[in-house]
């Protein structure tokens, strides 16, 4: 079994994200974390031209790093298990104390105070096919919670561009087939979908997973599938950014 998260970092002033890094998990064996080689539309060469210097823990952009166990740069951004709540706050996450620590900082993006750096999971490309799963944002501000149970797993949901947005032009917005607005899709992933959208293709979303007692920003799971015709990654080279190929795609 593998399992990849991104390591994005977010320039604080233009508020832009960027693909910078990889954290792998290969059972029974390890982890290991290397900066991205790709040189795609906002990976890591055009993060260093906008402000970009290193993952603090990681002080060589050409090195592959390797540890049996959890990296402390990454550990340290999990929940303290000190906690006297520990237990109650994973049950929050949807998650349980058999959550393996990658599955746990994928939900919560392993997101601090004191940085700009966050982990999520990446889009699986195979021959132009794409899936990826997250968790619906915005949840709290609109009808998610007056729609909360009416939803179902499997239900499919749709998407809608929504360009005059003032603070994001990519945003996405996401309704039930009668049209309660849930929220939005991840920042990280607004400007791949808007350009699918854009162009009239065709994206599924479906609800994975329902934790009716979890927090606001991880009450839904979504499931999405679709497809990246050739013609259109020519187009937009920038979608490539944030999708993911040479991983197990099952």
């Amino acid at each position: 079994m593998k399992e990849l998260l991104w390591l994005v970092w977010q320039n604080p002033k233009s508020r832009k994200k960027y693909h910078v890094g990889n954290l792998l998990y290969v059972a029974d064996d390890g982890y290991y974390f290397e900066y991205d080689k790709t040189n795609k539309p906002r990976g890591l060469q055009e993060a260093i031209k906008n402000g970009f210097v290193t993952f603090f823990a990681f002080p060589d952009l050409s090195k592959s790093y390797y540890s049996p166990f959890m990296f402390h740069a990454f550990s340290r951004r999990l929940p303290n298990k000190e906690r006297p709540d520990y237990n109650s706050l994973l049950q929050l996450y949807g998650l349980t104390s058999l959550s393996h620590e990658m599955e746990i900082l994928r939900v919560t993006k392993g997101k601090t105070a004191t940085d700009s750096f966050e982990l999520v999971s990446p889009l699986l490309m195979n021959e132009g096919m794409f899936k990826v799963d997250f968790y619906i944002e915005g949840w709290r501000y609109y009808d998610g919670e007056k729609s909360l149970d009416t939803l179902e797993n499997d239900q499919e949901l749709i998407l809608v561009r929504e360009p005059d947005l003032k603070h994001d032009k990519y945003a996405v917005k996401i309704l039930t087939t009668d049209g309660a607005h849930l929220g939005y899709i991840p920042a990280v992933y607004a400007e791949f979908f808007s350009t699918l959208l854009k162009e009239d293709q065709f994206v599924r979303m479906t609800i994975k997973a329902i934790n009716k007692h979890g927090i606001p920003q991880m009450k839904v799971l979504v499931h999405v599938t679709g497809v990246l015709p050739l013609n259109l990654r020519e187009k937009y080279p920038n979608l490539l950014f944030p999708t993911q190929h040479n991983l197990e795609y099952t």
